[in-house]
């Protein structure tokens, strides 16, 4: 035997051989050896970095309350801005005496005001449907019941602010709208907005 035979030197190993024998049908993926079409669906087989790619698995369930995918984000942030507004500073009242009264949405809702608790109910409502509903499929069923309670939630708040300023007139006093108020309208108003994309990938 000659070493030095050039035919011999020149021969691709076998691993070599069969890595370029081996292509793939683009239908079903699977490998065969020394074959130009699939013998069960009669495809042509192609090299392996031309099979076409699968599509990512679609995320569809948060696992976590605070999760903010699927479109959560706004309506989560809105409906805590909304508790958060509901125990801070509401409003400032100076009277002719110069005396001054600052309240919470808390303290007016105990003194009589008692349909600002609908604002505090809505915003806890629209966070327990945000406990309960984790699949995209779930939320999207639920945008309409989050856009309702958001627009709902404003209209208490609407209402007694206003008869709050009508009082403060008679009364010959000076209202001040402190930020609790905005924080509670803007964060129903960020709910509401948010409710079109709940459950959305």
């Amino acid at each position: 035997m000659t070493h030095g035979d050039p035919a011999t030197t020149t021969l691709p190993s076998p691993k070599s051989s069969e890595r370029t024998a081996i292509l793939f049908c683009p239908f079903c993926g699977d490998g065969f050896e020394n074959r130009t079409e699939c013998p069960e669906h009669e495809l042509a087989l192609i090299p392996i970095d031309r099979l076409p790619r699968t599509r990512e698995r679609r995320f569809e369930r948060v696992s976590f309350f605070l999760d903010p995918r699927l479109g959560r984000g706004s309506v989560l942030m809105g409906a805590s801005l909304a508790v958060l507004g509901f125990f801070a500073p509401l409003v400032r009242v100076t009277g002719a005496q110069r005396s001054e009264i600052e309240a919470s949405a808390l303290e007016v809702a105990i003194d009589g005001a008692v349909n600002l608790w609908l604002t505090l109910g809505v915003a806890l409502g629209i966070l327990w449907i945000l406990w309960s509903r984790r699949s995209g499929t779930a939320m999207r069923a639920a945008r309409g019941a989050v856009f309702g309670l958001a627009v709902g939630g404003a209209l208490p708040l609407i209402y007694t602010s206003r008869r709050i300023d009508l009082i403060a007139v008679t009364q010959k006093a000076d209202v001040d709208w402190s930020g609790g108020l905005w924080l509670m309208l803007a964060g129903l108003f960020l709910a509401a907005i948010g409710a079109r994309q709940i459950g959305a990938d």
